[in-house]
């Protein structure tokens, strides 16, 4: 079966040498969902098992037992927020999905010329909705896809397209060591202003490791991902996940490659039908910080 994981991942990476190249828009699309994962320091591929997986490897809803719905609100740096939800639904032919995501930056100053006031205020908006497919193939391997719709609007101006995102999960033991890899933003956008808006896109390659018994009964989650901006960048994300009791987890991560930012801790809540996470991630050069806000409910 680990071979049929090797050969899947061969054939999503083929496709990346054709689309790359070019500086990227669309900066939604390399803003991670879920507070969970941004407090790991989005170390996420291999343990994206929740409704937010969806946004991080389209393999991963195909582990959900029950239909699950998630929010994430993000208080990002320089007045930017930043919304998406998603619900998936196990069927008996795989697990489907539903997401969006909303990205808003407001009060640009408008200027004809060079003037002490401006003209007024405009704002940037970027929109993405998405429909996911995730499969179990056997017991330990799990595969999926993802096709989404994007727009970018600044002012009047606005561009369109379409890029999907591939994935693949598989579990090396049962005891809790996963491995993955997602390939996101494979598409192309309509230009704007006579200009072309190249997406992100980014390659991700993780591992993840649960200790069920670490101390008295307590659970810890390691992970590790290596991300790779095809255009530009690339960086190693670290996470750890502690359950020191039941209905609480403590969460720390750190990556690799930015100047601005690097560490990341939050918390979780777990209410049996809904979890309630939070996660703080300080920048430098005074930008501020990040809060992240999100909601995962079972029905």
């Amino acid at each position: 079966m680990f071979k049929k994981f090797i050969f899947i991942w061969m054939l999503m990476i083929l496709p990346v040498s054709v689309f790359a190249g070019g500086e990227t828009g669309l900066a939604i699309l390399k803003i991670g969902v879920s507070a969970r994962a941004a407090s790991m320091g989005e170390a996420f591929v291999a343990s994206a098992d929740d409704a937010s997986g969806i946004f991080w490897n389209p393999a991963g809803p195909a582990w959900i037992k029950q239909r699950q719905a998630h929010f994430t609100h993000n208080k990002w740096i320089q007045g930017i927020s930043n919304n998406a939800a998603g619900v998936v639904f196990p069927t008996t032919i795989g697990t489907l999905g539903i997401g969006l995501m909303l990205n808003n930056v407001n009060d640009f100053e408008r200027r004809i010329t060079a003037t002490e006031e401006p003209l007024g205020t405009f704002s940037s908006h970027d929109f993405s909705m998405s429909l996911n497919y995730a499969r179990k193939i056997g017991e330990n391997l799990s595969v999926g896809a993802k096709v989404k719709y994007l727009n970018e609007k600044i002012y009047v101006e606005s561009a369109s397209g379409y890029a999907f995102d591939f994935g693949v999960r598989y579990r090396l033991l049962r005891s809790g060591l996963f491995v993955a890899a997602a390939i996101q933003n494979i598409g192309s956008m309509s230009e704007m202003v006579q200009e072309s808006i190249v997406l992100p896109k980014i390659m991700r390659f993780g591992t993840a490791y649960t200790i069920p018994d670490f101390f008295m009964g307590d659970k810890l989650l390691f992970a590790a991902d290596y991300v790779k901006i095809l255009e530009n960048s690339d960086h190693v994300n670290l996470g750890i996940e502690y359950y020191p009791y039941q209905k609480i987890a403590v969460r720390a991560g750190y990556q690799t490659g930015y100047d601005e930012r690097s560490v990341a801790a939050g918390f979780g809540l777990n209410f049996g039908f809904l979890n309630i996470d939070y996660a703080y991630i300080p920048f430098d050069n005074d930008l501020g910080n990040s809060q992240r806000f999100s909601m995962t409910a079972f029905f």
